[in-house]
């Protein structure tokens, strides 16, 4: 499976849509993990993110098999939705052939950040960057050593946040229980 096959999955896994980029970069972090699968990600600012899956995203966009739609948020923001065309709508299934055990755990990790987080842009964004860091690290940490190498990548996590991402990291099978 490719990146852009990846990319397809996710948002053939919540057919009513995906909301916000940050959403569609964490899914692809945690699916790629799963999958053992490099897909670039790289330290930044809402953690780790990849341009490949960016540019596959945008990609689908410019030839119509995905739609972007953006909305104002309270903060003058702008948040994008993705949503697969009608076209589109038959990507997933030809990926779901061509790789169906990949695909059940896409899905399988897009279902568990839904009932878990409802997707929640910020708990997936400090998940990935929990799991990020540990990662990189390749140790066991306390809380608040998690907390303190965050900072390394310029993040600032909390308590509350560290919570939030073991809570979900639990879930997705991502790290093991203390």
């Amino acid at each position: 499976m490719e990146v852009f096959e990846l990319v397809i999955a996710l948002l053939g896994a919540l057919p009513q849509g995906i909301k916000g980029r940050t959403v569609v970069q964490k899914l692809g972090y945690f699916a790629s993990v799963k999958l053992k699968m490099e897909a670039g990600y790289a330290a930044d600012f809402y953690g780790p993110f990849s341009s490949t899956v960016a540019g596959h995203l945008q990609n689908m966009v410019d030839l119509d098999f995905v739609v972007e739609r953006g909305r104002q948020t309270f903060y003058n923001r702008t948040m994008y939705s993705y949503s697969l065309t009608e076209d589109g709508l038959e990507l997933p299934q030809k990926v779901k052939e061509e790789y169906p055990k990949e695909y059940a755990v896409i899905k399988k990790i897009v279902r568990k950040c839904g009932e878990t987080v409802n997707c929640n842009y910020n708990v997936l964004s400090w998940a990935a960057k929990v799991h990020f860091v540990l990662n990189r690290t390749h140790k066991a940490m306390t809380r608040v050593e998690a907390i303190e190498a965050s900072e390394s990548f310029g993040w600032k996590l909390g308590q509350k946040e560290v919570e939030s991402a073991i809570r979900l990291l639990l879930a997705l099978g991502l790290i093991k229980e203390e």
